[in-house]
């Protein structure tokens, strides 16, 4: 196991999103803040917060996990599946996570959960593929003379792009599976990454607005450390997704820069999955909170899910990064684990549990 200092400025694990990682929706309470990434030398590692809060990372394969701590049966199955990806991104980590809550491994409640969302998912591509195609049709047309439309736009620009109007067909379902989390500008009601802005926006305001009206419940100056990159995650998030969403003005023009350079398409639609990651966790740990002791109690999880934005995020259009958005925003020194083990350590991971059914 090797120990990585994390100085007040960005090192090394933080120049891209990649090196960052991918924050891992855990229920064990010593692995909070855990993130994985692709591992240079083949397969995966984990990147653990220090679990007494101090500076550091632990950076460790899947076998070096149980030297840290032992991990739930959820933690232990997801870990093995994501060992075995391809690719380690937010969309298969995600992907990944609802496997393992479908089968029942975070209980019931998270099951039901997973399997809504997986309906609601394939119903957003469906929306998503629709909206697109009406898009490349006129937008008077409906149903059948809608699709035979946009049939004979693929068919008339398949020769120039050197693709059949089958592979610019399957090229569009690719696309709407890609922008389906972004969702179309006035129609994204059910759009993954819009509802998530909503969510840290409504958790930054509920937040400030909890210390605003008693400051005695900021403890240590935690509540008001944690809002500003908040703040700052939500206004980021909504001027990336006004961006990307600019793409989806011309579906033709999207297609022909599918067809030359499909991979760098997917990634600019990816852009704020990776801007946004990790977010999630830390709302449902706040919004969880329901009285003002669970809410200080709360004040003590919330700087080690702080995402911390890498170097690469200054590379984003239109994004003015300080230097401190790439520092991690403060730390709650532990000088002991009594919080975090015994009684202390099942009632939390009952309550993780109860995170992974409501985030889902």
């Amino acid at each position: 196991m090797s120990t990585h200092s994390v100085p007040p400025n960005p090192s090394d694990h933080l120049a891209t999103f990649r090196t960052r990682g991918v924050a891992v929706p855990v229920t064990t309470p010593r692995l909070a803040g855990t993130r994985v990434r692709q591992s240079a030398r083949g397969g995966i590692e984990f990147i653990v917060p220090n679990p007494s809060g101090a500076r550091g990372v632990y950076i460790v394969p899947l076998s070096g996990i149980a030297s840290i701590c032992p991990p739930t049966v959820h933690d232990t199955l997801l870990f093995r599946l994501l060992s075995g990806l391809q690719a380690v991104t937010p969309a298969t980590v995600r992907r990944a996570s609802l496997k393992i809550a479908q089968d029942g491994h975070a209980g019931r409640s998270a099951a039901l959960a997973a399997d809504r969302l997986a309906n609601a998912d394939r119903a957003q591509r469906q929306r998503t593929h629709a909206m697109l195609l009406a898009a490349l049709a006129d937008p008077a047309a409906r149903g059948v003379a809608r699709d035979r439309q946009a049939d004979a736009a693929l068919d008339r620009i398949a020769p120039a792009l050197g693709r059949t109007p089958s592979q610019l067909a399957a090229g569009l379902r690719v696309l709407a599976d890609a922008f389906a989390p972004i969702g179309f500008p006035g129609n994204d009601a059910e759009a993954r990454i819009p509802g998530l802005i909503r969510r840290l926006q409504q958790t930054c305001t509920e937040l400030t607005g909890w210390i605003d009206r008693t400051p005695a419940n900021d403890v240590g100056g935690l509540g008001r450390a944690v809002a500003v990159p908040m703040r700052m995650g939500w206004e980021t998030g909504e001027i990336v997704v006004q961006h990307t969403r600019t793409a989806l003005d011309d579906p033709l023009a999207l297609l022909r820069r599918w067809a030359a350079d499909a991979p760098s398409v997917l990634a600019f639609a990816a852009r704020c999955d990776w801007l946004l990651d990790g977010w999630d966790q830390l709302c449902l740990v706040w919004l969880s909170a329901e009285t003002d002791s669970a809410r200080r109690a709360a004040l003590l999880e919330l700087p080690q899910l702080v995402p911390v934005l890498p170097r690469e995020a200054a590379g984003l259009p239109d994004l003015k990064i300080p230097a401190e958005a790439t520092w991690q925003a403060c730390r709650v020194i532990s000088r002991e684990d009594g919080w975090r083990s015994g009684a202390a350590a099942h009632a939390l991971i009952e309550r993780n549990e109860m995170l992974r059914a409501r985030g889902l």
